[in-house]
């Protein structure tokens, strides 16, 4: 007996019940029995219909380096601390100490 994968058609009634309940698009396609581009193709396809509203995502916000961070960053790093060092001490990724570095004319 062979198993057919369900198609798009079958799979609009589950990501039409389940995607509003924020249920994840991994996790539709997975009781779907489908990959998540057709899960995808599923919600682009409802949204057209307006049966579904499309979720936001919840991407992070870059954090703005500071007056004070920017004085800090360049009285440790002329004092002869390491970039990891106050990146380290800040909870900054080091390329953000180095870009505030390079925007000083310091590296």
């Amino acid at each position: 007996m062979v198993r057919t994968m369900p198609t798009l058609q079958e799979c609009l009634k589950v990501v039409e019940k389940l995607y509003p309940e924020g249920v994840a698009v991994k996790d539709i396609a997975k009781q779907c029995g489908n990959s998540m581009s057709l899960v995808y193709r599923a919600i682009e396809k409802l949204e057209r219909e307006g049966k579904i509203t499309r979720r936001k995502s919840k991407g992070t916000r870059r954090r703005l380096v500071s007056e004070k961070e920017i004085r800090e960053i360049r009285s440790r790093y002329e004092s002869g601390e390491s970039i990891y060092s106050i990146a380290k001490k800040l909870s900054r990724p080091p390329s953000t100490v180095y870009y505030v570095l390079k925007r000083l004319g310091l590296k």
